[in-house]
């Protein structure tokens, strides 16, 4: 796969990632354990973009 697909691919994630965080947070608040989850994964979705734009 090349680096532009994974960056595009990763950046899809990523803006899935933050609505389904967005909306989670709305419903069972910012500090509930499944929002930072949800939070940290999109962390490390940011991760990999930031790599990926490395090379």
């Amino acid at each position: 796969m090349s680096i532009t697909l994974n960056v595009q691919t990763t950046i899809q994630e990523m803006e899935l990632k933050r609505v389904q965080l967005q909306s989670f947070a709305q419903q069972h608040g910012f500090t509930h354990p499944d929002t930072v989850l949800l939070s940290q994964e999109l962390d490390d979705l940011f991760n990999v973009y930031h790599q990926l734009n490395q090379k």
